[in-house]
């Protein structure tokens, strides 16, 4: 009589379990179970003919590279440039205050041409100034405040499209 053999049942595998771990004190833990358990599968390693290559991950055991040391500020000019440099600075300042001048003196020239408009009639409008100077409107509002304020001409009415303005007396 033949003998029946049990087929033999592999036992499952022992899981490792991990020690709870503890909180500080000022933290309070909310719901941590008593035991954690871990699944750790085993590392796979796979056969290559090429050589490893490295990562940029640094492992926990190798020592950080040393620090690089600052780098020190260049040494200063001979005194010979300083003068080149302040001639630069000299004429570019030169520049700026003849463009400066130059605005002016085109800002200036617009004015007279609104005073010579205001001798060939007694009243003159913005959008004649507008269409005068070829300005924008809040360009020619600024030309004729800047003419009020200067004592040139005077404003008749307040605001609106009634608002003209004559020489001053």
């Amino acid at each position: 009589m033949p003998e029946e053999t049990t087929p033999q049942v592999p036992e499952p595998a022992t899981e490792p379990t991990v020690p709870p771990q503890e909180t500080p004190p000022a933290q309070a833990p909310e719901a941590v179970p008593s035991e954690l358990t871990v699944e750790v599968s085993p590392p796979v390693e796979v056969q290559t003919d090429q050589p490893p290559t490295q990562t940029g991950q640094i492992p926990p055991n190798d020592p950080l590279p040393p620090e690089s040391e600052p780098i020190e500020p260049a040494p200063e000019p001979p005194s010979a440039a300083a003068p080149a440099q302040t001639g630069i600075l000299h004429s570019a300042r030169d520049l700026l205050n003849k463009a400066r001048i130059s605005i002016q003196d085109r800002k200036r020239k617009k004015r007279d041409k609104i005073m010579e408009a205001l001798t060939k009639k007694t009243k003159i409008t913005n959008d004649e100034v507008e269409k005068l100077l070829h300005v924008s409107d809040s360009t020619a509002e600024r030309y004729l405040s800047v003419l009020v304020k200067e004592g040139k001409i005077k404003q008749d009415r307040r605001t609106g499209a009634g608002v003209s303005y004559s020489r001053a007396p």
